[in-house]
Order: C-alpha cells, then structure tokens, then sequence
C-alpha cells in the first residue's frame, strides 16, 4: 500500500482548498499512491472565516467534486469538511472516500476545544470505512490525547489505520521537548489499537501566521508503536511512502 500525505497549505476559500486538493490528489495518483489523506477541515481551511466557508451547498459541491475525482483515479480519500445534521448541526467531520468515489465513514470529532465548541457539535460515534482493502477510522487533532480513552473502542484487530488529521503543535506553556507529547499520543495510539497511524498536519497557520513555526511535522507510527517517519516542518507538499516503510520521498507543492 502506498500512501500519500497531503501537507498542503492552507487556503482562505473553499473554492481555493478544493483546487489545492484535487491537484494533490492528481500528483498522489502520478507518484503511485493508493490512499490520500488531507487535514482536519481540508475543504474549508481551519480559521477565523470558518463562518462564511461552512455553508451545507458549498461543502457539498466540494465533496462531490472529490468523490468524482476519487473514483477517476481510483484513489481513496481522506479529506476533512464541516457536516451538517437535520437539525442544523454542525460537525468537524473526517469523510473516508473509496477508491470507488463512495462516501463509506463520516467520523466527527467528539473532543471539541472550548472554541470549537462554540460553534461545532460534538459527534457521537467513531465508524470505520474501507479503503483500499483497509478497516479505517479516524482520531481528530487533540482527540490523540484522549487515547486511553479511545483506544477500547478501536481494540486491536478492529482496524488497520487510523488518520489523526489536524493543527497539533507544541503546549507553548510547557517546556518543548524533541519529540513533541503529540507524537508520542500518536505512538501510544499506534500500540494500544495496533494500527498503523497516520497524522496529516497544517503547514501553515492563517489566523496566527506566526504560529507556522509549528506547521507540518506531520507523523506516522507502525502497529508496534515505533516512529516511523516524519515530515519536514513548515513545507507543503505531498509525503509518499510504503505503508511502514521508514523514508519517504518528498514532493513540494
């Protein structure tokens, strides 16, 4: 199985992140990769414009062009995007794309922030999808602290990877330390559920531009817990590699 993480930067627009994405997934596609996976809030972009780009027409023309994409190339997709429940809800959502196009896992945060949740709903249930063959769910940003939590409902042998998309950076309140506790959560994820676990980081921030010295990093871990390869920090571009394999190539955007 090869693997493409997309570290791309982050846009303002839905309509500019959607270009950005469909163009990595073309270049994943070129390089040989099976499986693609995108950020938290992917289609949207994660800032302070959130407001404006989270609009149920919007969201869903982006992710129809994705799934389209998805099953020209063959290519299954992990792309994060607000969802919207009957009632008006709002949800930060990792959406798991088939290599066929279809639309197989809508896993939603559970482990909002204060700030999320002024706007977000809590999710409620942590599904798996199939892609490529593999049972996948996801952990969204923060959630990966929580692992002791989660961990019982992924128990060993209930999934093969596992996508930890979002903004994870250093507590500036605490001393840094190399490497950073969230890529040790992303180890502890690894080893407890036994799954391969796939972090795909921003390399940018929009809100706080001078916060991108935390950007990128993004991280993956083996079913024995083990490190298996980061990406460079601050660069976007695509990270391919050999489903535990420990190099990757490199591919700016």
């Amino acid at each position: 199985m090869k693997v493409a993480i997309a570290q791309i930067a982050m846009r303002w627009t839905t309509a500019e992140n959607l270009a950005a994405i469909l163009q990595a997934m073309e270049r994943a596609h070129g390089h040989g990769a099976q499986l693609c996976c995108f950020a938290e809030l992917a289609i949207t972009g994660f800032h302070r414009r959130i407001g404006d780009e989270a609009q149920p027409h919007r969201v869903a023309a982006a992710l129809a062009a994705v799934q389209a994409q998805a099953r020209a190339l063959r290519l299954a997709v992990s792309v994060g995007a607000p969802t919207f429940g009957s009632a008006g809800e709002r949800f930060i959502t990792q959406v798991l794309i088939d290599e066929q196009g279809e639309r197989v896992a809508d896993i939603s945060k559970q482990g909002l922030t204060d700030p999320e949740a002024t706007f977000f709903n809590r999710g409620t249930a942590r599904p798996t999808g199939l892609l490529q063959g593999l049972r996948c769910s996801a952990v969204i940003c923060r959630e990966v602290e929580d692992w002791p939590q989660i961990a019982p409902a992924l128990p060993p042998g209930h999934v093969d990877l596992i996508v930890v998309p979002g903004w994870l950076r250093q507590d500036p309140e605490k001393p840094r330390t190399d490497p950073p506790a969230y890529v040790r959560h992303v180890q502890q994820l690894a080893a407890a559920t036994q799954a391969h676990v796939v972090h795909t980081n921003w390399p940018n921030a929009l809100n706080r531009p001078e916060e991108s010295v935390e950007g990128g990093g993004s991280t993956v871990a083996g079913p024995d817990g083990a490190l298996r390869l980061r990406l460079p920090m601050r660069e976007a571009g695509l990270g391919l590699f050999e489903l535990g394999a420990t190099q990757f190539d490199w591919v700016p955007e």
